[in-house]
């Protein structure tokens, strides 16, 4: 059985605290990607499964 830190499943971090890292927004920096793009991808995505658990 694996004892690394990593072996285990955890609590995954909010996409807040994700969107909010340095390093994320480099790599959307370097995609031409700003914060509000993916928000609003975020939010149809929502939207999306409201309407198919109505």
């Amino acid at each position: 059985m694996l004892t690394t830190k990593w072996s285990q499943a955890g609590e995954e971090p909010k996409l807040q605290e994700l969107m909010a890292d340095p390093l994320v927004a480099l790599i959307m920096a370097r995609d031409n990607l700003q914060a509000d793009d993916v928000w609003k991808v975020v939010e149809k995505a929502k939207e999306h499964f409201d309407k198919k658990a109505a």
